[in-house]
């Protein structure tokens, strides 16, 4: 039975269940060109005047998705992950998630302006917002300095969503290992240095 554990809103709505895996997505600071931050702010505004319970919510949801999907795919704007020492700490930070907070990595990708998580609860863990905010906090800090930069790192907001079965867990993993594909960095998801997935050792099902 899904229990709600916190909801919140800030540039985004946010919707924690307990012990249900979250798929997230983080974008880099400037990674969206004005126009798309125009359409983005309309479908964000709609949402804001919606209930989070109503189908309509759910497709404007995917819409906003989607949009901004297509122009972090196209590497716009600055791209620290194309680091590879920006992009070693930053996976090796998620290595030790279990032990700060308590989640659990089981797939993620770095794209060249933003990240793709799929981070499920294990016993006693913290509540998603510290979670996530504590690994923006520390991967910002850690890559500006490798990078010899200042200012904002990430967009101050993130998208998330529980996943509802296993069916859905399982689409959300295929679209984290696709994503470099997709965007037509690599021909198979394996190929790709930055992704990862508990699973890998069982094939891809791209």
């Amino acid at each position: 039975m899904m229990t709600t554990r916190a909801r919140w809103r800030f540039r985004l709505p946010h919707w924690e269940v307990h012990d249900r895996p979250h798929f997230i997505t983080i974008r880099c600071a400037g990674s969206l060109p004005a126009e798309a931050v125009s359409r983005l702010l309309e479908i964000r505004q709609t949402l804001e005047a919606i209930p989070s319970h109503s189908p309509q919510f759910a497709t404007l949801q995917r819409q906003y998705f989607r949009e901004a999907e297509r122009y972090g795919d196209a590497g716009f704007g600055e791209c620290p992950f194309r680091n590879g020492l920006v992009c070693r700490f930053a996976t090796a930070s998620l290595e030790r998630f279990p032990e700060q907070n308590g989640w659990r990595a089981t797939d993620y990708t770095f794209m060249p302006n933003h990240v793709h998580l799929l981070i499920a609860p294990g016993s006693g863990s913290s509540d998603l917002k510290t979670a996530i905010r504590g690994w923006k906090w520390y991967v910002a800090r850690e890559a500006n300095r490798s990078l010899g930069r200042t200012g904002a790192f990430w967009q101050s907001d993130w998208f998330d969503r529980w996943s509802r079965n296993d069916a859905e867990t399982t689409r959300m993993r295929d679209y984290i290992r696709n994503n470099p594909v997709k965007a037509g960095l690599v021909r198979r998801w394996q190929e790709h240095p930055w992704t990862h997935s508990e699973t890998q050792a069982q094939g891809s099902r791209s």
